[in-house]
C-alpha cells in the first residue's frame, strides 16, 4: 500500500473534523484547498468527502471557522470589572482581527462555519456580562448578533478591497470626480471616493454602541 492509501475494501475511516483537519494541514502547505487535494490527503475518493462537508465552498467555511477557533483565544477579555460597552468593543475588534487573519481565503470566505466550543464560551461570558448590566437575555442575543454582523460586513469589505483594489460604486465616483471638477460636491466633500475599512469599523461601532441600552424586556415582543 503506497500514498496512504488503503486497500480495495478496507475504505479509510473519515468524518468532519478528520476532513477539516487534514484541509488545515493542506492549507498550512499554501496549496489551493480541493476536495480532490483533501480526499488524496486522506487517501480516499473525493466522493467520500461530500457525504460530511457538501461542497468546496462549506469545507472553506468550515477550514476558515477552524482557524478562527485557534487564534481567537480569551486574551481579548476585559478585567471582570469591565463595563458592558467595553465588553462588545474588544469582541468586536478581537473578532474582526481574527478573521483578517484568514487573507488566503478572501476569494471564498462565507463566514457560514460553525463557531467552535471555545468561541461559544466566550460568547456566552458576554452575554452574561451583558444580562448583568440589566440587558433581557434576547435583547443581549441581539446586541452581540449585532456586533458579529457589522464585523462580517466589514471584513467582507476589507477582503474585496484586497481582490480588487477599489470597490466598483466607488470606482465610479472616484472616475466621475476626476473627470468633472463641479459634479458631485457633497459626495467630494463626503469623501465617498475613498473607503477606509478601519475608520468606517470605527465609526459603525460606536454609532451601534451608542444605541444600546439596558432594557428589561424585549423591544420586539409585546
Amino acid at each position: 500500500m503506497s500514498g496512504g492509501r488503503r486497500g480495495r475494501g478496507r475504505p479509510a475511516r473519515i468524518d468532519r473534523d478528520r476532513i477539516v483537519q487534514a484541509a488545515l494541514e493542506l492549507d498550512a502547505t499554501g496549496e489551493p484547498l480541493s476536495m480532490k487535494a483533501v480526499a488524496a490527503r486522506l487517501g480516499v475518493h473525493s466522493p467520500n468527502l461530500y457525504h460530511h462537508v457538501g461542497d468546496r465552498d462549506s469545507l472553506a467555511a468550515l477550514v476558515a471557522a477552524a482557524r478562527i477557533e485557534r487564534v481567537l483565544d480569551e486574551s481579548w477579555m476585559p478585567p471582570p470589572d469591565a463595563d458592558w460597552r467595553t465588553w462588545l468593543r474588544a469582541f468586536a475588534y478581537a473578532t474582526r482581527d481574527a478573521s483578517l487573519t484568514l487573507p488566503g481565503h478572501a476569494e471564498y470566505f462565507a463566514f457560514s462555519g460553525p463557531a467552535g466550543r471555545r468561541q461559544l464560551d466566550q460568547i456566552e461570558r458576554l452575554h452574561e456580562v451583558l444580562v448583568d448590566a440589566g440587558f433581557d437575555p434576547v435583547v443581549a442575543g441581539r446586541c452581540v448578533t449585532l456586533i458579529g454582523e457589522l464585523v462580517h460586513i466589514n471584513v467582507r469589505s476589507v477582503f474585496m478591497l484586497r481582490a480588487q483594489g477599489q470597490e466598483p460604486h466607488r470606482a465610479t465616483i472616484a472616475e466621475i470626480l476626476r473627470d468633472e471638477p463641479d459634479a458631485l460636491p457633497l459626495l467630494r466633500a463626503a469623501g465617498h471616493a475613498d473607503y477606509d475599512p478601519d475608520a468606517q469599523f470605527a465609526f459603525d461601532l460606536d454609532a451601534a454602541l451608542a444605541g444600546l441600552a439596558p432594557s428589561p424586556a424585549d423591544p420586539g415582543q409585546g
